[in-house]
């Protein structure tokens, strides 16, 4: 499990009538160790294949990715950004909703 251990800040969420929570994105604050650390962890996970977690104190948001991994990396001025997009496999035993 990838752990976050730094120091959390904006949070956003998104509900759906019926289904609860549908987006959450939360940022953080991390020293350079901390962030290694998180690396490491996600690295180790996504190589085992499998479910990837990642966990914030009580909060564990979980998905069984399937592959290609997406990596986009962003320089503007001085800021690098580099997002890893993972996509959850696709149930095929389940119904496909209607998008709204």
């Amino acid at each position: 499990m990838a752990e976050l251990t730094g120091v959390p800040g904006k949070i956003e969420l998104k509900f759906r009538s019926g289904k609860g929570v549908e987006e959450f994105e939360q940022k953080y604050a991390l020293t350079n160790s901390e962030t290694a650390s998180f690396l490491r962890g996600l690295a180790g996970e996504i190589e085992a294949g499998g479910e990837v977690s990642v966990k914030y104190g009580s909060i564990n948001i979980s998905i069984n990715p399937e592959p290609p991994i997406k990596v986009e990396v962003e320089c503007e001025k001085d800021e690098l950004e580099i997002e890893i997009k993972l996509k959850a496999k696709k149930d095929k035993s389940a119904p496909e909703e209607a998008e709204e």
